[in-house]
């Protein structure tokens, strides 16, 4: 995005409208000139509509964080609520700052739609947030809708162009998002700048939910933010939902940053990264080309990262993620002088049953949780699961729950295909027998928190060459994130070759694929009209979509398998065949 006066003029206005609506100047605001300022920031991510405490079993990244296995239920936003007010009150100057993903995950938005999510959010305290990219999961009218009738915080979100006429909405939504935040803290000033995700943006449009809105690259509008903001405020911080990778980027490359909080990715860094400043030679050649720098023909890396940054201006980032669904707190602890942070330290506080609620909060979700109940029966048990169903594969293939979910879509009544094709990431969470060994319930809520998305089934005709093409693609993607699957299937069997990115040894049905036969899928309508990148899908002429809910399917699927894992074939090694039994359908090789 090139720069220009024009575009300079309006970031300043950006920057001084903050500054107006954030900052309350006074003749007693303190003088900190030369003095150690202690500033705090509470820091979340990902909550997912997890504001209820929830069951779960701690994986051990998460043990290391603290998390004890036993504790449950965990997460819960009245008991967020509780330990952000009462470190809060000990900090001094402090902030709560979240990195988005507020909604989708839990009935409680399948109901709602994220009205008790923005209204208890609003009551806990944040200060500002990120805008995710589930906030979208049921349209961009929704967004502008719950957080225009509940938000008490700004949204924030500096790389989403709003595409004007494109809806009715639109310009409300831009109304409503703000790029950044400002905050005059008993004298001490902090801009924060929102970035949304962009990859994720990108999979909505393609997916037919159009938002009216365009991500753009990050760096540049961070670059050119920070330049403004750093003018004008003691500290920058960027509220992040673009993921690890992106923040680590941004961080290395964007000039004049203090501090990134990210999230997306649903990880919890321990301790917190130190990025320095060292920009990539193509990105810094972008931010040369299209700013105001002399001379233009900078083509040392060097050269170009003292033209981009001057010494006095470099610092090394620190980044933050906090993980995900409410089940941590994260505490960063600054002393700032002159504009600059000398030294930090962090706390990260666990979400379980040893937390209290604050009862303001608590009290609100009372009204909520009740009528959730009468809507959906959440406490209905449909079956009982004897072990752990788990969400991933022991080896990076197919998996318990992968199969089971996907045997459930291709059976149902109404559907009943050759093959059956689901995004493992549609899949949010495992099933869990009691900790003490014994089955455990298996039930209405807990479906709705496996298969959270609204998705229906659909089904669709591919030709032998584009099953090859999924599967490929499908190969491709999962040999780029540890070789780990990212679909689960039923009716089909093949070897996932992380060398090379390719689906070798195709079956369905026990026979191999032949390019110029038809072949019969099932899959989630996400993925039908290209979510996730499955270009070969969308652009399929022959989708029919069942109407027929994906969970619905599994839930009646269950009902007629009640006690799982169901073995109907037993090998020398164990159970080979049953229901929601690994059985090796996806073979990772190398």
């Amino acid at each position: 995005m090139p720069r220009s006066t024009e575009r300079a003029a309006l970031l300043c206005g950006a920057v001084a409208a903050a500054l107006l609506a954030g900052c309350v100047y006074s003749s007693d605001t303190p003088d900190l000139r030369g003095k150690d300022v202690r500033l705090t920031l509470m820091h979340t991510s990902d909550i997912h509509s997890r504001i209820l405490p929830f069951d779960y079993v701690p994986m051990y990244t998460e043990q290391k964080l603290g998390l004890q296995v036993g504790r449950g239920k965990y997460g819960g936003i009245a008991r967020v609520a509780n330990i952000v007010k009462r470190e809060r009150a000990k900090a001094g100057r402090s902030l709560w700052l979240d990195s988005g993903d507020l909604f989708q995950g839990a009935p409680i938005f399948n109901y709602f739609h994220g009205e008790p999510e923005v209204r208890a959010a609003s009551l806990a305290g944040i200060d500002a947030m990120a805008l995710g990219n589930h906030e979208f999961d049921v349209g961009a009218a929704n967004v502008v809708e719950q957080f225009t009738k509940w938000a008490g915080f700004p949204l924030l979100a500096a790389n989403y162009d709003f595409q004007e006429g494109s809806h009715d909405f639109v310009d409300e939504f831009e109304s409503l998002v703000d790029p950044i935040a400002v905050f005059n803290i008993d004298g001490l000033k902090v801009g924060v700048i929102g970035v949304g995700n962009t990859s994720s943006m990108t999979s909505i449009q393609e997916a037919g939910n159009s938002t009216g809105v365009r991500p753009y690259a990050a760096v540049q509008i961070i670059q050119d933010y920070v330049s403004v903001l750093r003018k004008n405020v003691d500290v920058v911080v960027l509220l992040s939902h673009m993921g690890l990778g992106g923040d680590e980027t941004v961080a290395r490359n964007v000039c004049g940053l203090d501090i990134v909080l990210g999230g997306h990715h649903h990880v919890g860094l321990n301790p917190p990264k130190m990025i320095p400043y060292d920009p990539d030679p193509d990105i810094a050649a972008g931010l040369l080309e299209g700013g105001d720098y002399e001379p233009q023909d900078i083509d040392e890396p060097e050269e170009m990262a003292a033209a981009l940054c001057p010494e006095d201006r470099r610092r090394d980032v620190i980044l933050a993620h906090p993980n995900a669904f409410a089940k941590f707190v994260f505490r960063l602890d600054l002393i700032v002088r002159d504009g600059r942070i000398r030294s930090h330290s962090y706390e990260i506080f666990p979400i379980d049953n040893t937390v209290e609620d604050d009862p303001e909060v608590a009290d609100l979700l009372v009204d909520y949780e009740e009528e959730l109940n009468r809507a959906y029966d959440l406490k209905r048990v449909v079956a009982m699961a004897t072990e752990d169903l788990s969400r991933f594969g022991a080896n990076g293939g197919d998996s318990m729950l992968g199969n089971l979910v996907c045997e459930a879509m291709q059976r149902r009544a109404g559907v009943e295909t050759d093959f059956c094709v689901t995004n493992s990431l549609g899949i949010r969470t495992d099933i869990l027998a009691n900790s003490d060994g014994t089955p455990g319930e298996v039930t209405v809520e807990t479906m709705f928190n496996v298969l959270p998305f609204e998705n229906t089934i659909t089904k669709m005709v591919l030709s032998g060459v584009e099953v090859q093409a999924l599967l490929d693609y499908s190969t491709a993607r999962s040999a780029g994130r540890g070789c780990a699957s990212q679909v689960q299937v039923s009716g089909v069997t093949f070897d996932m070759n992380c060398r090379t990115g390719r689906a070798e040894n195709i079956m369905i049905g026990g026979t191999a694929v032949e390019p110029h036969l038809f072949y019969e899928l099932a899959t989630n309508n996400y993925m039908a009209w290209g979510g996730s990148g499955f270009e070969m899908l969308k652009i399929n002429t022959t989708k029919e979509d069942t109407g027929i809910s994906m969970r619905d399917a599994v839930i009646s699927y269950m009902l007629n398998h009640p006690v799982l894992p169901e073995c109907v074939e037993e090998g020398p090694g164990g159970c080979v065949s049953g229901v929601a039994i690994e059985d090796g359908r996806i073979r990772p090789t190398y």
